[in-house]
């Protein structure tokens, strides 16, 4: 059965529309962008990752608006957008009515979004939230694109056609803060392991699972704690591990997320990434919620993590063995558990260092009013 479906799936894939910049043309050579405006579901991770430090750089004003926040204050005379993932129709008829006299308009994505819809993992609501934000958008959005921007090489390839250029916008995150590393210096028990995903990551939920369990059950000074709901909750509850050392928690908003893991930090972090069409076009941004957490991590052994890698960090297969094995070294041993630790804080400039402040593509007038952001 499983053949079958798979090759539906590969029809479906196929057949999903995919971003492409048929406004270049109309726009080349391209207008000076007086100011941008950013559109995003926001706040969200997206933003966080790759736009919010571009965004300050930027020589020209940046206006950012959420996807219900209207438009018509703005002045669309040299306005380049960046359309970031999602769009609702009020924004894109504002658009539409204005194409003529806009420097240019971007879209951004740093997802699979053809494999997530057409994959086993993501829940039918998020599938419908894509289907009504990103995918049926696409055609009437792809009349007013003159850049495509993604997060990966492996999403550019993906996407790529004959015709038009996409450009790689990689993750340019905040520096995280060097305080209060010191105080992680202490022996503290019991030990905060932690998984942090959501439910789009199924698989790797499965895979930890009896990993977790088995740890547990080694090192008692361990406590955990998962974000999960519904079946993946319910599957994670019947692992037999004590209730008193789990702590299963429901995903949060972005901006809830953020204070969390600002506010309670971990000594240990799993970033298991298995191979698939969805992971294999992720961006290594995981790196940066770890650090913040301050957190010594354990990534899969893969393309997507070994981008940053520094010496000190643990890449492991994605094997039983090697992941308890893992486990079991940062568990016990303090010094490798800071070296990680440190490590990943690291990884975090090494990945500014690969990163462009420019938004690719977009030539900018600075001249026109000095810079001054605002955030709606």
């Amino acid at each position: 059965m499983d053949g079958p479906m798979q090759t539906l799936r590969d029809i479906a894939y196929r057949l999903l529309p995919k971003p492409q910049p048929l406004a270049a043309k109309e726009k080349a050579p391209h207008r000076a962008a007086k100011r941008l405006l950013i559109l995003s579901r926001y706040p969200n991770p997206t933003v966080s990752y790759y736009l919010d430090e571009r965004a300050k750089l930027a020589e020209v004003p940046v206006i950012m608006k959420g996807l219900d926040d209207p438009l018509d204050a703005i002045d669309n005379d040299g306005l380049f957008v960046i359309i970031c993932r999602y769009i609702k129709q009020p924004q894109l008829r504002w658009l539409e009515k204005r194409r003529e006299s806009l420097a240019g308009v971007a879209y951004f994505v740093d997802d699979d979004i053809r494999a997530v819809m057409t994959g086993k993992e993501a829940s039918w609501p998020y599938k419908f939230r894509l289907m009504t934000l990103a995918v049926r958008p696409l055609p009437r959005i792809n009349r007013l694109l003159t850049h495509i921007w993604v997060s990966t090489e492996v999403l550019a390839g993906t996407l790529a056609a004959t015709d038009h250029r996409i450009d790689i916008l990689n993750p340019m995150p905040a520096l995280p803060a060097r305080t209060s590393l010191g105080a992680m210096d202490e022996d503290v028990k019991p030990l905060r392991m932690v998984y942090h995903a959501t439910g789009v990551h199924r698989h790797e939920h499965e895979f930890l699972m009896p990993i977790v369990k088995a740890a547990m059950e080694k090192h008692a000074n361990l406590h955990f704690e998962v974000f999960a709901s519904g079946t993946l909750a319910r599957s994670w509850n019947r692992q037999g591990i004590d209730p008193a050392r789990m702590t299963i928690v429901t995903p949060l908003s972005w901006p809830a997320y953020l204070a969390r893991t600002t506010q309670q930090n971990a000594d240990i972090a799993l970033a298991p990434l298995l191979p698939g069409k969805t992971n294999a076009s992720r961006a290594d941004t995981k790196r940066v919620d770890i650090s913040r957490l301050r957190a010594a991590a354990i990534f899969s052994r893969c393309p997507t993590f070994s981008r940053c890698a520094v010496s000190g960090e643990f890449h492991v297969g994605n094997t039983t063995e090697e992941w308890l094995a893992a486990i079991d070294r940062l568990a016990t041993d303090k010094e490798s558990r800071l070296a990680a630790r440190d490590a990943t804080r690291n990884s975090i400039e090494k990945m500014r260092e690969y990163a462009t402040p420019e938004f690719p593509g977009v030539r900018l007038n600075p001249s026109v009013t000095p810079l001054e952001t605002a955030t709606l």
